[in-house]
């Protein structure tokens, strides 16, 4: 029985939230069409909409998926539900993580097939872009703990503006490293030491806020 519910959750879940998700893919679908025009113009309108694109899904999942349950007072009705604390909190992270991976997985695929295919970057930008993408999953992350953890709008609002205001710093640093830099027009996809360390903290990042997550809402005593 418990499983079941907690398998009602998560599609309920994501029944709600079908609109935002296939909103972000479409957003996403337009900014590689632009992209792929070619010309500077174009890359520089196409690359901000992309990111645009998967940062506002990455932020407005966490609060309508679990601050609006909690605002809405429907957090009480859920945990009359045969559930346990860490069967919601897994429900929640399974349904919103999932939800963020659908449209970031798709623009993520379909950037690198137009790199691929396409042509209009060189492969050397690969590894690059794939940091560069991953920076909103991080983000995601921090800003769905946060909110979980956190039970209360307020400390949703300030993990965003925390997340939000420092891609743009995080991106110049990224840009300005000559390791990553010296490999742009590369015909091959160059994996440098520089790339790999950064590639890998990033991985890293997302089962480590994961499962503090999961432990501080385990520390929980008043859980509603």
């Amino acid at each position: 029985m418990r499983g079941s519910v907690v398998g009602h959750l998560i599609l309920k879940d994501w029944r709600l939230q079908c609109l935002p998700i296939l909103a972000s893919v479409a957003a996403g679908a337009l900014a590689l069409a632009i992209l792929q025009r070619g010309n500077e113009t174009a890359f520089v309108v196409g690359s901000v909409w992309l990111f645009v694109a998967l940062i506002v899904i990455g932020c407005m999942l966490p609060i309508f998926a679990i601050v609006n349950e909690r605002k809405k007072q429907n957090l009480a009705f859920l945990m009359s539900l045969p559930i346990s604390n860490m069967q919601y909190t897994t429900a929640k992270l399974v349904s919103t993580v999932g939800m963020f991976l659908a449209p970031w997985l798709t623009m993520v695929v379909a950037t690198l097939l137009i790199v691929q295919i396409r042509g209009i970057l060189p492969h050397g930008t690969i590894p690059i872009t794939l940091i560069l993408l991953m920076l909103p999953f991080v983000g995601f992350c921090f800003i769905a703990g946060t909110s979980l953890v956190g039970e209360s709008e307020g400390w949703s609002t300030a993990a965003t503006l925390v997340c939000n205001s420092s891609y743009g710093l995080v991106w110049y640093f990224i840009v300005k490293i000559p390791a990553l830099t010296l490999t742009f027009k590369s015909p091959v996809a160059i994996w440098s030491p520089t790339a790999l360390a950064i590639f890998g903290s990033e991985l890293a990042s997302v089962p480590l806020m994961l499962g503090l997550t999961f432990f501080l809402q385990s520390r929980k005593r008043d859980f509603v």
